[in-house]
């Protein structure tokens, strides 16, 4: 597969829009996307295909010596023909927060995936003999044709439309109700497990989250409808291949995985390489750690563990910095495919400003590679559910390290599925709750060798304790969690040496009675203060580290923070130094240096982003 330099929103319009062609062509772009509308090629109804409109635009492209993107939108309202959302077959989505419907067709709707299949085929067989085609990219819901539920409607007003759960219509809850009564098999499991009083599965609805039975039900109906959301990109991607055979796939997908999104990226990914395709995701920004963190390092990881491949699209204008932030970025990546919008290189038309002069400089960075990096950082899938989809606790901690070393973020569905036999260093950077078998997982990965860093409890999903994680850590069955004021010791024959630099700090959290074999890292003996005999009288633990098996779980209790406020009066915490000595000690050190941004590394050779979008090898 070479190397894919995609742009959209070409002025076709413009006299000299030949001249436009065969300059972006120059510069290094080697493609041209069009937004395909349903009801442009297949208007006046059904089998009456007229492809004319976009055909003369596909020729220039070709003159040219590019390649053509075709955005296949199906999905949308905005491209669905009126005679289709009259059809007595036509089933709308419906929200659960005000009963209404939204004329953007249901994803249970066997009589659309009809439509699609047979508007696929004809499109295929229009443009394939045509030898133009660089991939092929549907578009499946959303707003835009992202694989996301309705979020803000086309224009706002239009219709119904806003982000909430599209699981209302009687399709959604007939599919919910098969999905779970295979899950449970027996109501009273379904009972035992939700804490609920149904008599039979068919009395079970969908519902919102602050009406949900409990916790685990709430996860159940989450897990349901990203799990339909992802079985709708199957059934896409397998019609797209069944008549695109040798093409190269791309499904559009955004969003920040929030629940009523309904992505789960990570299966987006998995599905995709099962027919040998890849994902657009649509969130860039101008910054850099944005971009890192909103998605994109969570998505190429997900795309490399189960055989996907990835291109990145931003969400409005660019910079020059952003530019040259975007192209570093999917350079480290290993990315084979990024887009820009027309005006993000070339503004007002203009081919020679400074975003081009960036695009020109280093675009030749963009190339398909490997990545195998061996950190980890676990994006906490459940937390993120609970929190609004991207778990926002963890961004202070995933940009440390960022500066400091390039890793993987990882979620529970990759662990379950293996992505940890690759992985040196695990951080779980925050307190969390997870699946019993992902924590199985890790535990056994660390008895084999892995090393975990981790902040705070582990629990379920319902806040029960973990036993086999608390005790593969140190903790005991003896173990409390106590908080108050606690001045706590540093232990200096430790591993950890910028820790071991300091010698005392104060916090308010710590934990008891950790595991013989643990060594403490910050501990406080305990003592009997003046006044008060027997209140503070025993050992506490901040910091710890036990040998498991042949790995090691480094473990930290007390506040999680990165920066020192002066007026503190409880003084300053060593977080920061702990961490930094672990990502020292357990990975590739590419911290910055002078004005740098970030460091990454490409083909064995270390490269910085730096300001004004410019790009230097190290």
């Amino acid at each position: 597969m070479s190397r894919e330099i995609v742009t959209c929103g070409v002025p076709f319009e413009d006299p000299n829009v030949k001249e436009i062609l065969k300059t972006i062509k120059k510069d290094g772009f080697t493609a041209v996307q069009i937004y395909m509308h349903w009801n442009r090629f297949e208007a006046e109804g059904r089998g009456k295909f007229d492809f004319s409109y976009y055909d003369k635009d596909v020729r220039l492209i070709k003159e040219a010596g590019l390649k053509f993107v075709p955005f296949f939108l199906m999905g949308p309202k905005y491209a669905a023909p009126e005679w289709w959302i009259k059809d007595k077959n036509f089933v709308p989505l419906k929200c659960l927060e005000h009963n209404t419907e939204c004329p953007i067709d249901s994803i249970w709707n066997p009589a659309f995936r009809a439509e699609v299949d047979r508007v696929i085929k004809a499109f295929s067989e229009h443009y394939l003999p045509m030898d133009v085609i660089e991939s092929f990219m549907p578009g499946i819901c959303g707003d835009y044709g992202e694989a996301i539920y309705p979020v803000h409607g086309n224009w706002p007003g239009a219709y119904h439309s806003h982000t909430g759960m599209w699981c209302g219509g009687d399709d959604a809850k007939e599919s919910f109700r098969k999905a779970i009564e295979a899950k449970y098999t027996d109501i009273g499991a379904l009972n035992a497990a939700w804490r609920s009083h149904y008599g039979a599965f068919g009395e079970i609805d969908t519902f919102l989250r602050h009406k949900s039975p409990s916790r685990t039900a709430w996860f159940d109906l989450v897990e349901w409808y990203r799990g339909s959301m992802t079985e709708y990109v199957d059934f896409w991607m397998k019609t797209a291949r069944k008549y695109f055979p040798d093409t190269t796939l791309y499904l559009c997908t955004g969003g920040i995985e929030t629940p009523e999104h309904g992505s789960l990226f990570s299966d987006q990914a998995k599905t995709c390489a099962k027919y040998g395709a890849g994902l657009r995701l649509t969130n860039e920004k101008n910054d850099f750690f944005s971009n890192f963190f909103d998605c994109n390092a969570y998505m190429r990881s997900a795309c490399d563990h189960y055989g996907a491949f990835l291109g990145l699209e931003p969400v409005g204008p660019m910079t020059k910095e952003g530019i040259g932030s975007r192209i570093l970025g999917s350079a480290f990546y290993g990315n084979n495919q990024i887009f820009f919008y027309f005006n993000n290189i070339y503004p007002d038309n203009d081919m020679n400003g400074e975003n081009a002069e960036i695009f020109r400089k280093y675009i030749h960075l963009i190339d398909k590679r490997r990545n195998d990096k061996k950190v980890a950082v676990l994006w906490p899938t459940y937390v993120g559910i609970t929190e609004g989809g991207i778990p926002e606790r963890i961004r202070p901690t995933a940009k440390f390290i960022r500066q400091r070393t390039d890793y993987r973020f990882v979620n529970e569905n990759m662990v379950a599925d293996g992505v940890l036999d690759n992985i040196s260093l695990l951080v779980l950077p925050c307190e969390l709750f997870t699946r019993r078998d992902v924590a199985d997982k890790i535990c056994e990965w660390v008895y084999n060798g892995g090393i975990l860093f981790t902040c705070g409890k582990v629990t379920d999903l319902e806040l029960e304790p973990i036993e086999k994680f608390d005790k593969m850590i140190g903790l005991t069955d003896e173990t409390d969690f106590r908080e108050g004021f606690v001045t706590y010791e540093i232990n200096k024959d430790i591993p950890f040496e910028s820790f071991a630099k300091h010698d005392v700090f104060n916090d308010t959290t710590g934990i008891t009675a950790i595991a013989d074999d643990a060594v403490a890292l910050a501990y406080s003996k305990g003592f009997d203060m003046e006044g008060y005999p027997g209140m503070y009288n025993c050992p506490l633990y901040s910091a710890f580290y036990r040998n498991y098996g042949k790995g090691r779980a480094i473990t930290y209790f007390g506040t999680v923070t990165l920066e020192y406020d002066p007026q503190d009066i409880f003084g300053r915490v060593y977080f920061d130094d702990l961490l930094d000595d672990v990502l020292k000690n357990y990975s590739k050190d590419l911290r910055i240096k002078g004005d740098e941004i970030v460091r990454g590394e490409i083909n064995g050779e270390i490269y910085a982003l730096c300001p004004g979008g410019e790009i230097k090898k190290v």
